[in-house]
């Protein structure tokens, strides 16, 4: 039954996002730098525009119209609601690979992922040196292992990659008393769209970061279109969804 399925599936998304929560709301980091290189290949000189175009020919894109956004992904995902886990959560989980209700590899596309405040809405035009004061701002007390700035071509993003030891606050006193080991890494990327809309993309990979993984996340940020929502339903309530998109 389709019930069974989401709650199945709500158990294993419940622990990544338990993990993400205690690092922190909102941290930042950047593949502007680095990941081009490794989604492009070694010693490519491709631009950001290029990634994007031949991630858009050869790769499956997948439109939320509830939602308002499109992302072109490496194949057709099933399609679940985020809302399984917190029917306060808006978004979606696009699911790649799993084993039974393990999931492998898989991209959560949130909506009204943080605060209006959180990320200057001129970001994409900030000089260097507002990016390195942003980015110090953000890194503090943030439990995350890399921090950027991320060049996403029509916009920039907070890239953040979680720390595989995390120092947490167990008793509210405002001071880390314990080290959580983490199963495994995730990497997590705040931006805004093309309409002012609040996005995130985290890519789950299991059980460790993959580069060819790693690369198909990045690229398929360099492709994310937010769209004028037409849907009336933004809440979206726990049931199973198939892509309503065509490959290009």
């Amino acid at each position: 039954m389709y019930s069974d399925k989401i709650n199945k599936f709500a158990l294993s998304l419940k622990k990544y996002m338990a993990l993400t929560c205690a690092v922190g709301t909102m941290a930042a980091a950047s593949f502007a730098q680095a990941a081009p290189e490794q989604a492009a290949g070694s010693g490519s000189t491709m631009t950001v525009a290029e990634m994007a175009e031949i991630a858009k020919e050869n790769g499956y894109k997948h439109t939320s119209t509830r939602y308002g956004y499109s992302i072109v992904c490496p194949k057709k995902p099933n399609v679940i609601p985020l809302s399984i886990m917190d029917e306060r959560v808006k978004g979606d989980v696009l699911i790649f690979d799993n084993d039974g209700y393990y999931i492998k590899n898989a991209w959560i596309v949130m909506v009204d992922a943080f605060d209006e405040n959180e990320i200057p809405e001129n970001l994409h035009t900030m000089d260097e040196t507002a990016k390195g004061k942003l980015v110090e701002k953000l890194s503090k007390n943030s439990g995350y292992e890399l921090l950027r700035i991320a060049d996403m071509g029509h916009t920039s993003g907070v890239y953040c990659i979680t720390a595989k030891e995390i120092e947490v606050d167990t008793d509210g006193d405002g001071k880390t008393d314990e080290v959580m080991t983490a199963d495994t890494q995730m990497i997590k990327t705040f931006f805004r769209g093309q309409f002012g809309g609040r996005f995130a993309v985290e890519l789950i990979d299991n059980p460790d970061l993959t580069s060819a993984n790693v690369s198909a996340y990045q690229v398929g940020l360099l492709t994310f279109q937010e769209w004028p929502s037409t849907s009336e339903d933004k809440k979206g309530t726990a049931t199973i969804k198939n892509s309503d998109s065509k490959k290009n």
